[in-house]
């Protein structure tokens, strides 16, 4: 499979992809992220009961949805999806230390270089959000 630091421009520790489980090139992705107690956000958010911030939530699936322009069998990308916009998203669950958020996204529509991507995440096969991210093809 794909090598994740291969392709997405973040560095630790804003990496917020363990593992990509599946692409379908310009169709859909599926990934998921661990979610550490050892994460540097979980003293602050907040302190007494630690929940991954929905920012980050909102993040981990704009780099998951990102894996969906891979292609197959390329190792390196000469450009970068950016997060431009979010629709009609809705945090439903908590998550939290211990959990294992998996992202599906998939493609919905397309307007130049710009892409909408429904996701839905899920823990334990329960929903926790959803809703549509738009992302942005940037030259390198």
């Amino acid at each position: 499979m794909v090598e994740i630091k291969s392709i997405l421009p973040h560095e630790y520790p804003f990496v917020l992809v363990d593992k990509i489980l599946e692409i379908d090139y310009m169709k859909s992705s599926k990934g998921y992220k661990n979610i550490s107690h050892n994460e540097p956000w979980v003293a602050g958010h907040f302190p007494d009961n630690a929940i991954y911030p929905g920012v980050l939530m909102i993040e981990t699936m704009a780099q998951i949805g990102g894996f969906i322009f891979v292609e197959p069998e390329v190792k390196t990308i000469n450009y970068r999806m950016l997060l431009c916009g979010v629709n009609n998203l809705k945090l439903i669950r908590p998550v939290v230390p211990g959990d294992q958020l998996i992202v599906e996204a998939s493609l919905e529509q397309s307007i130049g270089h710009i892409f909408q991507i429904k996701c839905v995440a899920y823990v334990n096969n329960v929903i926790v959000s959803k809703g549509l991210i738009s992302l942005a093809q940037t030259e390198v």
